[in-house]
C-alpha cells in the first residue's frame, strides 16, 4: 500500500512538471494566436524589448521566480499570468490523472489522459485569449474535440463504451451548443458568438449532456460573481462587452470533475432518476 501510494504521488510529480512545460507552451499560444503570429517558429521573445529568451529564460515557474518577475534584459514586468497558466495546467493535469483516469500508479496513464489533457489545455487558452481578445480560435475547440475522440477511444479499448455512454455525450454536443445557436439566430449574432456555439459543441460531446449543462448554469453563476466582485474591488464596470467564453471554458473544466454528480444530486432531491 505504502509503495502504491508512493508511485503515484512520484508519478503526479511528474506529470505535474509536465504540465508546467506544457503550460509554457500554452502561454506561446496565448500571445501567438490572437495576432496571427506563427507559434511553430522563431524563438521566444520579451513582449517589450524582444529580445529573444535563452533556455534558463524559460524555465517553467522557476524563471518567472528566479527573475523577480521582470526580464533580464529590459526589466520590464513579466505578467502574472505565464506561471498562472503554467502551474494551473500542472495542476489540472494532475487532477485529471487522479480523479478522471482512476490514478493509481500507472493505472490512470492511458488513452482518456492524454485526451483529457488536451481538453484542460485548450481550456486554459480559451479562458485567457477570449478574456483579452473576445475570440475563441477554431484551433482550440478543434483541440477539445479531439481530446474527446480519444476519451472515446479509451472507452472502447477498456469497454467502458456503451450505447447510453456515446448517446449522451451525442447529446451534450447539441445541448448547449444548440440553444446558443437559436439565441444567435434570433439576436442576428449580437448576444451569442459562433466561438461560444463550437466551444460548448466540443465540450458537450466530451462531458456528455448532464455535466455540460450544470457549465452553462455554472457560467452564469461566475459570471455574476466576477462581474459583482469587479464592481465592489475595482470600483468600476467593466466596459464593453463582458466575454462569455472565460467563464463558459472555467466552468466546463471544473464540470469533468463534478458536473454530473451535482447534474444527478439535484434530480435526486426531487427522486427523479436519470
Amino acid at each position: 500500500m505504502d509503495y502504491m501510494i508512493f508511485l503515484t504521488a512520484y508519478i503526479g510529480a511528474i506529470i505535474f512538471v509536465f504540465g508546467a512545460v506544457i503550460g509554457s507552451f500554452l502561454n506561446v499560444l496565448i500571445y501567438r494566436l490572437p495576432i496571427g503570429m506563427d507559434f511553430k517558429k522563431g524563438n521566444s521573445i520579451c513582449p517589450n524589448c524582444e529580445h529573444k529568451l535563452n533556455w534558463k529564460d524559460l524555465f517553467p515557474l522557476f524563471s518567472w521566480i528566479f527573475l523577480g518577475g521582470k526580464c533580464r534584459y529590459c526589466k520590464a514586468p513579466i505578467s502574472k499570468q505565464y506561471p498562472i497558466v503554467e502551474a494551473l495546467n500542472g495542476a489540472a493535469y494532475v487532477l485529471s490523472y487522479v480523479f478522471l483516469c482512476g490514478g493509481e500508479g500507472l493505472e490512470g496513464l492511458n488513452l482518456k489522459l492524454a485526451g483529457y489533457m488536451i481538453v484542460m489545455s485548450a481550456l486554459i487558452v480559451v479562458s485567457w485569449i477570449d478574456f483579452k481578445h473576445q475570440i475563441i480560435p477554431d484551433s482550440m475547440w478543434i483541440a477539445i474535440l479531439v481530446g474527446g475522440i480519444l476519451v472515446v477511444g479509451d472507452a472502447l479499448i477498456t469497454g467502458e463504451f456503451s450505447k447510453s455512454w456515446i448517446i449522451s455525450r451525442v447529446i451534450g454536443f447539441f445541448a448547449v451548443s444548440g440553444l446558443f445557436f437559436i439565441i444567435a439566430l434570433v439576436s442576428g449574432g449580437r448576444a451569442m458568438g459562433g466561438g461560444d456555439i463550437k466551444l460548448m459543441a466540443a465540450v458537450g460531446f466530451v462531458l456528455g449532456w448532464k455535466a455540460v449543462i450544470i457549465a452553462l448554469f455554472m457560467s452564469a453563476v461566475l459570471g455574476v460573481i466576477f462581474s459583482v466582485g469587479r464592481k465592489l474591488i475595482a470600483k468600476k464596470e467593466m466596459k464593453g462587452v463582458i466575454p462569455f467564453g472565460p467563464f463558459l471554458a472555467m466552468a466546463s473544466a471544473i464540470c469533468a470533475f463534478v458536473g454530473e454528480p451535482i447534474f444527478n444530486a439535484y434530480l435526486n432531491m426531487f427522486n427523479i432518476y436519470i
